[in-house]
């Protein structure tokens, strides 16, 4: 069975939260927040209760943002549930967790095309968070190595 996952861009009055991970995979990269839905759980509670776990923020609402098919070496890994939401409280930061550290930034630093601190795909998977329409997507690695992302064609 395919494993369900959330990412969730929050944004806050400093910026976009995101996490530098604490562990594989993409140890020491920065990562928007979530993980896996449980059982019985809609992609978006999980996503709520994800970033309340992560960083104690509770999000009245998250807007979907996309669904990304996770393939490595061609063979489905995982759906990925994309979220976006907004916070106008804010956790203390930077901030260290159990999941890794918790920080802010800003649009253009998260953009910015020389930045190599992002784990592979949240760069190409940004604009989809920012877009304002949920589309579905393929997200292919050669084992770690982000080759791309593309919008899955709708007939």
């Amino acid at each position: 069975m395919v494993k369900a996952y959330t990412i969730v861009l929050v944004q806050t009055p400093v910026g976009y939260l995101l996490i530098n991970r604490a562990k594989p995979p993409y140890q020491g990269l920065w990562n928007g927040l979530g993980g896996k839905v449980e059982p019985n759980e809609t992609p978006s509670a999980g996503a709520i209760r994800e970033v309340a776990e992560e960083c104690g923020l509770v999000l009245p609402a998250v807007t979907a943002c996309g669904l990304v098919h996770w393939l490595v070496d061609d063979r489905l890994q995982g759906e990925l549930y994309l979220f976006s939401g907004v916070s106008t409280s804010m956790p203390s930061l930077p901030q260290a967790t159990r999941e890794g550290v918790l920080a802010a930034f800003d649009r253009q630093w998260l953009t910015a095309s020389q930045n190599q601190g992002l784990v592979p795909d949240l760069a190409a998977m940004l604009p989809l968070f920012w877009a304002g329409q949920a589309g579905e997507y393929l997200s292919h690695f050669a084992g770690e190595r982000f080759l791309g992302l593309e919008q899955v064609a709708n007939d």
